[in-house]
């Protein structure tokens, strides 16, 4: 009878931090911390808190969080299941959960960005040629306002960059499929 009672903590215990595991997923993160650890974080389900500074007009499927300055800022996008996000999210902390991914900018990725532009098939958002102005400072190093081919030129210079600094030939770019989302002030 002893061993049943324990036996039955044991489960009651496990399902409660099975469930607040589940829950909790991993601890809070800020825009800062996440892109100082997101190389370690890809591919992991992730949960970062940060002051949203836009939402995407166009589609509304893309999210962003700014850390301590704009060049911490980190793309967040919504899947079809979450539909679009609240533009009433715009100057408040917002808290995100989701898959941080990894988008490779290499030489082979340039150069079809770069004939994309030139036969101008590139899909843009924002307004002009430029695109918007945070996604380009989600891309970090690349000055908003900047045109198609000025962004272009930025990839193959931070490329040869970081090749020569670290003997990586790509750029490693990175946001959040998002699972779920809430406005917290």
């Amino acid at each position: 009878m002893k061993l049943n009672k324990h036996f039955n903590l044991f489960i009651a215990l496990t399902t409660i931090l099975f469930l607040y595991t589940n829950c909790t997923g991993s601890r809070v993160m800020n825009v800062d911390d996440l892109l100082k650890n997101a190389e370690s974080l890809v591919g992991q389900d992730v949960v970062v808190e940060g002051l949203c500074t836009h939402v995407c007009a166009k589609s509304g499927m893309k999210l962003f969080l700014q850390g301590s300055d704009k060049q911490q800022t980190l793309r967040a996008e919504s899947g079809s299941s979450l539909g679009k996000f609240n533009p009433e999210s715009i100057d408040k902390q917002v808290m995100v959960r989701g898959k941080l991914v990894e988008e490779r900018i290499d030489e082979a990725y340039v150069k079809e960005l770069e004939k994309e532009i030139l036969e101008k098939t590139k899909v843009s958002h924002g307004e002009g040629e430029a695109g918007c102005a945070t996604e380009q400072a989600a891309e970090g190093g690349v000055t908003a306002g900047s045109s198609e081919m000025e962004r272009i030129d930025s990839f193959r210079a931070r490329i040869a960059e970081r090749k020569a600094n670290e003997g990586k030939e790509w750029l490693s770019l990175y946001h959040i499929v998002v699972e779920s989302y809430q406005i917290i002030d």
